[in-house]
């Protein structure tokens, strides 16, 4: 036979376990505030070929931007929501999140923008953009590998080079191929490849996919009969041919 607990003593208990419940959080609290920053830990979502973040340069900026040091900062001072802003405003970082943790452990968790091309200008300007399209200056430390871009590359050339370094990036043989994007007196746009000397004139920024198609049939089914370095330009330009020379 089942006995009922009188209506007031559970009552009570609950009361005491809630005060439980807040003193105990209260004081994990009040531990994690006096908690120190003893490790800062970075986690940079990029792949190495891409890379322009680094855990030494966000070192480097935490230094600069904290004179004072992050390391022996009490939890409770810990500016998190001002590092996150701070890290947000670096070109090449798209997202940051921060969090520190009852070991005093400082985690800083950065998803970097994926550069697609590198822009070399006229001027001597040297600077990546994105996928995203945002413009990211160069460092004479960075390693991405992506295509460079130069030539005469004015604004409007610029917007068309981004279109196809885009496009390139997301053809695994593109991408493979490319090793730079150059911008030719006609204005046109025109592909070099990797241990190849050739020059492929893709033209205009437009039906890109019909004009991949293109060459990756025309290397597969024709190319490889002769040999890839058979043709020193490849012309895509003009639609349903190939010229070649």
């Amino acid at each position: 036979m089942a006995v009922k607990m009188n209506p007031y003593i559970r009552k009570t208990l609950y009361v005491i376990a809630i005060g439980l419940l807040i003193a105990l959080f209260a004081t994990l609290k009040a531990k994690q505030d006096e908690q120190i920053c003893e490790i800062i830990s970075i986690e940079i979502d990029a792949s190495i070929e891409k890379q322009l973040v680094t855990e030494r340069l966000v070192m480097d900026k935490l230094s600069a931007w904290y004179t004072g040091g992050l390391y022996g900062t009490e939890a409770a001072n810990m500016p998190l929501a001002d590092i996150e802003s701070k890290l947000e405003s670096m070109p090449a970082v798209l997202n940051a999140e921060v969090s520190f943790d009852l070991r005093g452990e400082l985690t800083l968790q950065i998803e970097q923008r994926i550069p697609v091309v590198r822009i070399m200008s006229n001027t001597g300007e040297s600077y990546y953009l994105s996928k995203d399209n945002t413009k990211i200056p160069s460092r004479g430390t960075d390693v991405a590998r992506v295509p460079i871009a130069n030539g005469r590359l004015t604004n409007a050339m610029i917007t068309k080079v981004y279109t196809l370094s885009t496009y390139v990036q997301e053809n695994a043989f593109m991408e493979a191929l490319t090793e730079q994007i150059f911008v030719n007196k006609n204005s046109e746009l025109v592909i070099v490849p990797k241990l190849i000397n050739q020059q492929i004139i893709i033209g205009d920024a437009t039906d890109l996919e019909e004009k991949f198609a293109k060459l990756i049939d025309f290397y597969k089914h024709g190319l490889n009969h002769v040999g890839w370095d058979k043709y020193h330009t490849i012309n895509l330009k003009y639609k349903d041919q190939i010229v070649c020379n």
